[in-house]
């Protein structure tokens, strides 16, 4: 294919920035894990969906993402998680062969600790289409090439998301020490938003793996698509409604996003 040939010529360069944003990525991960909310959560909306203990929860993480992709901008660049996960795996697989089973089974993992047997079913369906199409992919066209392509649009990824979210109204703590979403204008940037904006492309390429976005993602299209209820997690309907209220009444006017509020304006 000409445009694996056009970026191969990149090849360099493509590496240089892959090794530093997936280095910066798991920095990231540890930061968020280690350091105080008080201090992370004050430059990194929503930091603790990169927990372990937040990752098993689908609600939360729902409600976090119907809360912050409202707009048409946000929605379109985040509908490439699906071939950012064959592409995740593309890399796994570039790493050695058992990679990928690994990360299939964090996924399994995943789906009983969140414990709704439906959803976990729709998960583990995509999660091994993802793996079969990745390794499909890179037995017809070459390891060597098709990693490449998987780089770039990992990063290319992660950099639209990051831009598309000038879009939406700017969450709570960035601007102000208010729980509300306030509109960014000429009046009240500070310097959180650039520091925010580079730490949250690192953050949005992170997102695509397999275990951030495509869960919440399964979550929206098995209900909404496929009409099925779950039985232990919220109906989308519910998510989108607790979404609207903490947009327009702000994080206390939610219990789980209240105490995500008080642990990082906690002194």
């Amino acid at each position: 294919m000409q445009i694996l040939q056009w970026i191969a010529g990149f090849e360099t360069g493509i590496n240089f920035m892959w090794n530093l944003t997936l280095g910066a990525m798991v920095l990231l991960y540890i930061l968020c894990n280690v350091l105080p909310d008080s201090l992370v959560g004050k430059i990194l909306p929503l930091h603790n969906v990169f927990k372990p203990h937040t990752n098993i929860d689908l609600d939360f993480q729902s409600i976090g993402y119907a809360l912050l992709h409202t707009t048409w901008a946000t929605r379109i660049t985040h509908s490439t998680i699906l071939i950012e996960a064959v592409s995740w795996f593309v890399v796994f697989q570039s790493w050695h062969w058992s990679i990928p089973a690994i990360a299939l089974g964090v996924m399994l993992i995943q789906s009983l600790l969140i414990g709704d047997l439906r959803f976990g079913i729709c998960f583990m369906l995509v999660g091994a289409a993802v793996w079969a199409a990745a390794y499909y992919i890179t037995g017809s066209l070459g390891m060597a090439q098709v990693l490449l392509l998987a780089k770039v649009i990992l990063m290319l990824g992660g950099l639209m998301r990051m831009l598309s979210h000038s879009a939406e109204l700017i969450p709570p703590i960035l601007l102000n020490n208010s729980d509300q979403f306030v509109k960014l204008s000429a009046k009240n940037v500070n310097w959180k938003i650039p520091l925010s904006s580079l730490i949250g492309y690192v953050a949005e390429f992170g997102s695509g793996l397999p275990n951030r976005i495509l869960p919440v993602q399964v979550n929206y299209v098995y209900q909404t698509l496929f009409r099925v209820q779950p039985v232990k997690t919220l109906s989308w309907q519910e998510v989108e409604s607790s979404a609207k209220t903490a947009l327009t009444g702000g994080y206390s006017a939610l219990h789980s996003l209240r105490s995500y509020y008080r642990s990082v304006m906690r002194k």
